[in-house]
């Protein structure tokens, strides 16, 4: 059961209750993230993700470790392009430890010089792993041409000059500005009782005061589509390309996951079994969908030999063709309908799943959007509805961009692509 009460200092408080399982997990959610940040602070927020870690007025780094494994739990963060968030998930019994630890990071963290000076080193390897790992660096740099000039096209983890330059005043003042109660989502699910949870929360932020900041209006993207390859001695070639796709309140977004299904979205999708099973030219490919309050991209990712790079392209470019002019047929709409809705029962079966779910609801649509009324949508989608979907974010070749890591021709593949 869903229920929602929000405090007279701002701080909104969700709780679903599941009497059947057997843990609770618990979180602190704040609306904001790497898009809040500008060219000058840009991985500010991550950092301040990390100082959260470091020790408060009550506990050190290692005591917080030390209480959260000595009663079994686990805790993490991360930080998002519109949501940060700090969480853990314990048994039922040991929920009220969790959240004395969850509140005392958020409200005693001393952001201690020493410790923002060692955490800069911590952040550079974090950096330096990412730009070693072309799987997930290829998707900084597509998000960094294709909103090129905009904060969505910034990394979460900052750039090494600005990481640099951080210190405690600069992260506090971001601190206080982004991340007071009128900011913050707390959420838990599990066996939680409403009422008594609301009771906890009152106890342990009373004294968390609102801050008096103006609106933060958020800017809408303008993407910058082309071809952009980045230089890079490596054996595969990794690519990624994208397009525009839909908000994460539009419609619109239904049948796009439905699209994504089956085009790469899983391993009986289109892609997948003719390029990788059918082919052999790929080890993996898949497609993916990405949703922001007002905008949202469609992409594909895939690596491959310098060997198979044009062919392979090739096979993407005709799927999207034929998917774009032909549409999809009914048994793949029916057969995508239970993958998306079977993969989305599964995933609920974690209570930190449940409580991510909360949060996200209530970032963007101001309220619970309750799982039936998810499947009913789910169902109603029709053919024409996907099919549409394609046209409008296929419509013209040069509106899909394409990023490539490695060494390759780029005219080759300039005259391939729009040929």
């Amino acid at each position: 059961m869903y229920k929602k009460t929000t405090l007279p200092n701002g701080l909104t408080i969700v709780t679903e209750s599941i009497p059947y399982f057997s843990t609770v997990s618990l979180g602190i959610w704040w609306r904001t993230g790497g898009r809040f940040e500008n060219e000058t602070n840009n991985g500010i927020s991550h950092f301040i993700e990390h100082m959260l870690f470091k020790g408060t007025s009550r506990r050190t780094a290692y005591e917080i470790a030390r209480e959260v494994d000595a009663i079994g739990g686990t805790i993490n963060a991360f930080t998002g392009k519109e949501y940060t968030c700090l969480y853990a998930r314990v048994l039922k019994k040991d929920a009220d430890i969790a959240l004395d630890i969850l509140s005392d990071m958020y409200k005693h963290s001393l952001f201690k010089d020493g410790d923002v000076e060692r955490e800069k080193d911590v952040i550079a390897q974090e950096i330096k792993m990412i730009e070693d790992s072309p799987e997930e660096y290829i998707y900084d740099m597509f998000n960094a041409s294709y909103f090129k000039g905009h904060s969505l096209g910034m990394p979460i983890l900052g750039k090494q000059q600005n990481v640099d330059k951080f210190t405690r005043e600069m992260l506090m003042e971001h601190f206080q500005k982004y991340y007071s109660p009128h900011n913050i989502i707390i959420t838990a699910t599990g066996r939680i009782n409403h009422e008594n949870f609301v009771e906890k929360i009152q106890r342990l932020f009373y004294d968390v005061q609102e801050q008096d900041m103006d609106k933060i209006l958020l800017e809408n993207p303008h993407p910058c589509t082309g071809i952009h390859i980045i230089e890079k001695d490596l054996e595969h070639i990794y690519l990624c390309i994208g397009t525009h796709g839909v908000s994460q309140i539009d419609k619109k977004r239904y049948p796009l996951y439905v699209l994504n299904a089956i085009m790469g979205g899983s391993m009986s999708s289109h892609l997948f079994q003719e390029i990788r099973e059918q082919r052999g030219l790929v080890y993996n490919i898949y497609s993916y969908v990405n949703c922001y309050h007002d905008t949202g991209t469609f992409g594909i990712s895939t690596s491959t030999s310098q060997k198979f790079i044009e062919e392979v392209l090739t096979l993407i470019k005709e799927e999207i063709s034929r998917i774009k002019n032909k549409g999809i047929t009914d048994a793949e709409l029916a057969f995508s309908k239970e993958h998306i809705k079977g993969n989305l029962f599964i995933s609920l079966e974690s209570s930190e799943t449940r409580m991510g779910r909360l949060a996200k609801n209530e970032i963007y649509f101001g309220g619970y959007i309750p799982l039936k009324d998810t499947l009913r949508a789910m169902d109603r989608i029709q053919k024409s509805e996907v099919d549409e979907i394609a046209r409008l974010i296929f419509a013209k070749t040069e509106d899909i961009s394409i990023t490539i890591l490695g060494n390759t021709d780029k005219e080759k593949i300039e005259n391939l692509w729009k040929s």
